[in-house]
């Protein structure tokens, strides 16, 4: 079964289909899909007037897709929490609380709640950054680096990837600045594409150093093919 999943756009996981966005609000295009489908809403506001389902014409040719909507809003998250089922768990922070629980206490519910599962600490790891990744929908980013501290995330493979990935991109762009800081624009213009294809971050760390101290381009240029 198809998954459409979206905040105020979507973001999509399918299955045996082919989908093409329609608008940023809504949902999914999804043209040659035959079997059920769901749109998922993750941000509390979104999809309270998605009617469930669309028609598009094609010459003289009309059809109409329905799907069942979910809000993550209107799921009862203390149930979620008590079925203590780990691939439910970084969600239930955009699930609806207990009456008269303040959003922070509720925040600080699915962290526990998450924390006391039982799996391996990887696993317990990419659920606590799931929830700091899509917590943050709705959640201020300080408050969440509050309650979810980094060591708690960093065995997660995922964040060790993202959180690399920063790195490299955050790398080059320093030398970047560095190199047009000093050098003609259309020289290091011409270095860029090699430079961007590098995903050695170690690699990208001596070259920044480089790029500080060097004379000219073309030793830069030099430590670049190295």
């Amino acid at each position: 079964m198809p998954l459409f999943c979206t905040t105020n756009f979507p973001v999509c996981a399918t299955r045996r289909c082919v989908f093409r966005e329609i608008s940023f609000n809504r949902t999914i295009y999804n043209q040659n899909c035959v079997s059920p489908a769901n749109v998922i809403y993750f941000h509390p506001r979104a999809g309270r007037n998605d009617p469930g389902g669309y028609t598009y014409s094609w010459g003289d040719y009309e059809h109409t897709n329905r799907y069942k909507v979910i809000r993550l809003i209107e799921i009862d998250g203390q149930a979620v929490l008590e079925r203590q089922a780990p691939g439910l768990l970084p969600f239930t922070p955009l699930m609806q609380p207990p009456a008269e629980m303040d959003p922070e206490r509720w925040l600080q519910e699915c962290i526990d709640a998450t924390r006391a599962v039982s799996v391996d600490q990887r696993t317990q790891a990419d659920l606590l950054y799931g929830i700091y990744l899509f917590g943050g929908i709705v959640y201020a980013s300080a408050l969440l680096d509050q309650l979810i501290q980094e060591g708690l995330m960093q065995e997660s493979k995922t964040y060790q990837y993202l959180r690399e990935k920063f790195l490299i991109e955050n790398t080059i762009e320093n030398t970047l600045a560095l190199l047009e800081d000093q050098f003609q624009a259309e020289a290091v213009d011409a270095l860029t594409p090699e430079l961007r294809n590098i995903n050695d971050l170690q690699k990208l760390k001596r070259l920044l150093v480089a790029a500080a101290r060097v004379q000219n381009i073309e030793a830069f240029e030099q430590m670049l093919h190295e």
